[in-house]
């Protein structure tokens, strides 16, 4: 039986390498985390490098982004509520040329935050000892996008991560005294991945038709640790052992998407993608993982006139559904998430402001162990500027 208590994050977040953040824009998460076959000329799509080509007159993007989130977490044993945020991108966009666009940005890629009580058997006798697991931490990527236009209605971009982190997982186990076992596992590795992103507009039906795809390849997590033994606290009698491990990866990822602008107002998205976590065997943990699928609808309703003198009729009005299967079970029942988004554009002078609020739902099963409901809130500012531009005297 287990009881949750202090928890500031998913509890599941003690799987795997921890749960992974959606780190993309507000645009992108407001429309049901889609984005796949989206342009991005004017903010920083995160879910296709390739959709840098479309990068507008205004050829440099400074995007930030952040969210703030409250979990309600319950279980037979009890439930708690928590509040926290972070930050989702910090990143740069720009033209280097008509054909070549780069873009550098720094990501969470995953977090670790929970702390819960259970309790395990004595051997040979029918008492159990308490047990408290806590931890901290989570993987980053600084991240190098490149695309390239082929010609006005197909596009290829390429990039590659350096994923870096340290997780911190702890064992306090209560008898007559009190051992701590700490792990504090790093994490280091290379990823790398491509997209691509074909457009055609039909003139005669106003209709712009957009398909793209993805692809992120395999790529092995080399991870360096050490494992403390604690007893008693009062007394730090610590024993340090070194952990080495090449056999963390993470999966291969194939994506489709598409999008359908219409009379230049209404645009629908929809992303499939599939992660082949049933192919990493080997972590650092014991973890038994599954193949995973995603789905994501958006639907955007563009201003009427592309600029007009009253504010609320230049906003862009955003709505989604995300659907994930999850990739690993808890007593063999799958722990699967729905989440349900809107949002709105606040296009500036050179800033755009997009804004999203999400509700969602993470162990959907009747029969699961753990639910957790959460509320959260999305924000992402991208300035806009012009470099490389001639400069005229009168």
């Amino acid at each position: 039986m287990q009881k949750i208590h202090a928890q500031d994050s998913s509890p599941y977040s003690y799987f795997g390498i921890g749960t992974f953040n959606n780190v993309d824009n507000a645009r992108n998460i407001s429309l049901g985390n889609t984005g796949i076959a989206l342009e991005s000329p004017d903010y920083i799509n995160s879910k296709n490098p390739a959709s840098l080509t479309s990068i507008g007159i205004q050829n440099v993007i400074f995007d930030v982004g952040g969210f703030l989130k409250s979990n309600s977490i319950s279980s037979n044993q009890g439930a708690d509520k928590r509040i926290n945020g972070n930050f989702t991108n910090l990143g740069l966009a720009m033209r280097i040329s008509n054909k070549f666009f780069l873009s550098a940005n720094v990501q969470p890629t995953t977090s670790t935050d929970y702390q819960f009580d259970s309790k395990i058997p004595i051997e040979g006798t029918s008492s159990n000892y308490p047990i408290t697991y806590e931890g901290s931490g989570g993987i980053s990527n600084l991240g190098v996008g490149l695309g390239y236009r082929i010609n006005n209605n197909w596009s290829v971009g390429g990039k590659i991560k350096n994923n870096f982190g340290t997780i911190i997982r702890k064992e306090i186990i209560t008898t007559t005294t009190e051992l701590e076992i700490s792990r504090n596992i790093r994490y280091t590795g290379f990823s790398y991945g491509l997209g691509t992103q074909y457009n055609k507009y039909f003139q005669k039906e106003r209709l712009q038709l957009t398909l793209g795809a993805i692809v992120n390849f395999k790529s092995n997590l080399n991870a360096k640790g050490e494992t403390i033994y604690t007893e008693d606290r009062d007394y730090n009698n610590s024993l340090t052992t070194k952990l080495s491990s090449k056999d963390s990866t993470l999966p291969l990822e194939v994506g489709l998407g598409v999008s359908v602008l219409k009379n230049d107002r209404y645009r629908f998205s929809f992303d499939f993608t599939q992660s082949n976590w049933n192919e990493v065997k080997n972590t650092v943990t014991t973890e038994k993982y599954y193949r995973q699928r995603v789905y994501g609808l958006g639907f955007e309703l563009l201003p009427e006139r592309k600029t007009s003198q009253i504010f609320s009729e230049n906003l862009v009005y955003r709505f989604g559904l995300n659907y994930d299967t999850g990739y690993y079970k808890v007593n063999n029942r799958n722990i699967n998430k729905m989440e349900a988004t809107v949002g709105v554009g606040i296009p500036m002078n050179k800033i755009n402001l997009n804004v999203g609020y999400g509700y969602g739902k993470r162990g959907l099963l009747n029969n699961s162990a753990i639910k957790e409901n959460y509320h959260m809130l999305n924000i992402s500012v991208d300035f806009l500027d012009k470099w490389f531009a001639k400069r005229y005297l009168n």
